[in-house]
């Protein structure tokens, strides 16, 4: 990078709430590195504050997004906003339904209206598109029954989500720059398995010579998507909306390719080279009155005709490098004490 791009880079001061989390944890790194200035909001219920660098352009605030006063001091002289913070995990969002509507909607207001009109982007889920989505799933598909459904009958993570959107969708047609963008399994190193992430799920089971658990048959298909190929495609995407191309304020971003669960058990079991058996299990006894999603795949042309062609590794490559990091203890947050 040159001095005079970093100069320029270092007028710009970003607010990333969740920033402690695992893809906000990313985004800060990659922030720092182009020379900005960074504030992360975060409450720490899942990120650590050491998983966060040493930086002198870098402002910690412990807080809820939910809360004004703490928004608004975080959102200071802000020129951006990643607006991260959300209830994660399949897990956590069932046993904290009506906290994870609460982030999603009280908190995606907060920051909207404490950051005045800079640009932001807003981060919801593929979980919006419903158990009964499209394959590949397009981003005018879902709606809020849709979400209503995901989440067993009330309000929860994935309608709060829906209703992330549809601020967002309101402050863009008043003229602000919104971009609202849906993660598919978005996978990477530092990734704990303790909120219901299935990659990490996985492995820490075979390591541990505990049998893998796989819901019904094994047979719902994803979508794997690495850490840094999906903070990429969302830096081009911001470059490309500063260049003026905004015909989309929602887009996927993810890798199309499909893969099993059971397919990818048994990449796990491959890669760890390990005797781990498989457990198969009725979805609905872990999550009572819920039918888990049978395909989540997105539908990338929003995403290549915004920013060109994606060159996503396979979930085999994600696997391999993962197993390469060590391992680390993970502690159960819903484990009784």
């Amino acid at each position: 990078m040159t001095t005079s791009a970093a100069q320029h880079d270092d007028r710009e001061h970003v607010l990333v709430t969740g920033g402690a989390g695992f893809i906000g944890r990313e985004l800060v790194v990659r922030a720092l590195a182009a020379g900005k200035r960074v504030c992360v909001l975060d409450d720490f219920s899942t990120g650590t504050r050491d998983g966060l660098p040493a930086h002198d352009r870098l402002a910690v605030i412990e807080g809820s997004v939910t809360d004004r006063a703490t928004v608004r001091a975080a959102a200071r002289g802000v020129t951006h906003v990643l607006h991260l913070a959300s209830v994660v995990g399949m897990r956590l969002a069932v046993a904290n339904q009506q906290r994870a509507w609460d982030v999603a909607v009280q908190g995606t207001r907060a920051v909207l209206e404490e950051t005045r009109d800079c640009p932001v982007v807003l981060f919801s889920s593929s979980a919006v598109y419903g158990p009964r989505c499209a394959n590949p799933a397009r981003e005018d598909a879902p709606n809020e029954a849709d979400a209503l459904e995901y989440d067993g009958g009330r309000v929860g993570y994935a309608a709060g989500k829906r209703a992330l959107e549809s601020l967002g969708l309101e402050a863009a047609a008043r003229g602000r720059d919104v971009l609202i963008v849906r993660p598919f399994n978005v996978v990477g190193p530092g990734q704990s398995g303790a909120y219901g992430m299935v990659v990490p799920t996985l492995l820490e089971a075979a390591r541990s010579g505990r049998p893998m658990t796989v819901y019904d048959d094994g047979q719902q298909t994803r979508a794997f998507s690495d850490l840094a190929t999906f903070c990429t495609c969302l830096e081009r995407l911001v470059r490309a909306r500063r260049a003026g191309a905004r015909e989309h304020d929602v887009i996927n971003i993810g890798a199309p390719q499909r893969t099993t669960i059971r397919e990818l058990a048994e990449i796990v079991r491959d890669e760890l080279a390990a005797d781990a058996a498989v457990e198969f299990i009725p979805y609905d006894r872990v999550f009572p009155g819920r039918r888990d999603v049978p395909a989540r795949v997105p539908d990338v042309t929003r995403l290549t005709s915004s920013i060109g062609s994606v060159d996503w590794p396979s979930v085999r490559t994600i696997v391999r490098a993962l197993v390469a990091q060590p391992a680390e203890r993970v502690d159960d947050p819903l484990a009784p004490v």
